[in-house]
């Protein structure tokens, strides 16, 4: 292979890698989201700790979920506003009886 070939190859895979990269890190926020909202049929059931973990994996969603495209951002942040204040409200039901 020649030396301009194989700069061309080289350039090419830098730059898909480089595209690859966002839609790594996409999945993993997407990830992070399904399994934190999918437990808002489970937050009767929970902890006071383990919704004070799931509201804080909320807060650190939601800035993430800021960054991306505006109709992501729409969806997602409904989406995630509505599983926090669920949590939310439960972890402040349960504080409420603990203090009974």
């Amino acid at each position: 292979m020649t030396l301009p070939k194989m700069k061309g190859v080289i350039a090419a895979a830098l730059l898909a890698l480089a595209l690859a990269q966002p839609l790594w890190a996409e999945e993993s926020w997407q990830a992070t989201f399904d399994e934190t909202c999918s437990k808002s049929n489970q937050a009767m059931t929970m902890s006071v700790q383990e919704l004070r973990d799931l509201l804080a994996k909320c807060d650190a969603l939601q800035k993430v979920i800021e960054t991306q495209e505006e109709s992501v951002r729409k969806v997602y942040l409904k989406r995630l506003s509505l599983c926090r204040n669920l949590y939310a409200y439960m972890l402040e039901y349960k504080q409420s009886n603990q203090a009974k």
